[in-house]
């Protein structure tokens, strides 16, 4: 790999050096405007969020549920374009925090590879996500990231067998995303802790690379419990649908009031759970409540 850029050496240190799991908090650039968007971003960092995570929007979310396809649809409707992602990311990143951009494959494809690769490490990204880029036909975008520098987050589907654990460990770096639960975003019903347990188990004897959950992560309490399996926890649809059901200040309010209840439940994961991270011990089922 060439150099890294200080953005991805710095989410690095982060997932691996700090005590807490990180929480990472999503937004759809452009959303709910490009300048309300980052205002917001910055407010999350202030509440607790340690990472930023982008959304590219697109007409096509095949891994979300109606929230973030929404936002992505506002988004496009006022005019969203890859040139308002790579702003995003260059004000987002002035908050201090890492920023990760999450991508379909459809959009970089359309913009090119390398362009999106050397722009987001210009504009200041740590790396990006394309969960739906299958690895046989990852070559370039793995070629153009490393030669930019920046991270390749990968997403490990829960039925993935050993050999394609592997497969995502090499092409991996920044973390490997581990679905919380089998569903797209947004999701609130039950959470399986057990199962949730014996993925994340696997992950770590497949990779060093950190593991971050998402998806079905819907409550405080729910991060609390699944703190102790993982370095860091992406919440998407809490902090988006506030602003999708009251648009204006009242909404942006209770969302980044969402954010700062997430950080403190994150913070106030206790000693006696972090046993299970390391250890990998049994859980029980949690309801939606």
């Amino acid at each position: 790999m060439n150099t890294q850029t200080p953005a991805a050496v710095q989410l690095t240190h982060l997932l691996h050096q700090n005590a807490d799991p990180a929480l990472g908090v999503f937004l759809p650039a452009g959303y709910p405007t490009p300048s309300k968007g980052v205002d917001l971003l910055h407010a999350f960092v202030q509440q607790g969020a340690a990472v930023l995570e982008v959304g590219v929007p697109t007409g096509s979310a095949p891994l979300d549920g109606p929230v973030i396809s929404a936002a992505y649809e506002h988004a496009l409707r006022h005019g969203a374009r890859m040139a308002d992602v790579m702003d995003t990311v260059r004000h987002a990143a002035d908050s201090g925090a890492p920023v990760v951009v999450m991508s379909y494959w459809s959009p970089v494809a359309e913009y090119g590879v390398e362009p999106f690769a050397q722009g987001l490490a210009e504009a200041g990204a740590a790396g990006a996500m394309i969960p739906d880029l299958p690895l046989d036909q990852a070559g370039p975008w793995l070629a153009a990231a490393r030669t930019a520098g920046i991270h390749t987050p990968q997403f490990a589907p829960r039925d993935a067998d050993e050999n394609l654990l592997t497969r995502i460990s090499a092409a991996a770096s920044g973390w490997i995303y581990a679905p919380a639960v089998t569903a797209a975003t947004g999701y609130r019903g039950e959470l399986d802790l057990e199962a949730l347990n014996r993925f994340t188990t696997r992950l770590r004897a497949a990779t060093a690379q950190p593991v971050v959950a998402g998806i079905g992560i819907s409550t405080p309490l729910r991060a609390r419990a699944v703190a102790p399996y993982v370095s860091g926890i992406v919440m998407g649809t809490p902090a988006v649908r506030p602003l999708l059901e009251t648009p204006g200040a009242a909404g942006r309010t209770r969302s980044i009031g969402c954010v700062r209840a997430f950080a403190e439940a994150l913070h106030a994961t206790t000693a006696v759970a972090r046993p299970l991270r390391d250890h990998g011990h049994a859980a029980h089922s949690l309801p939606h409540h």
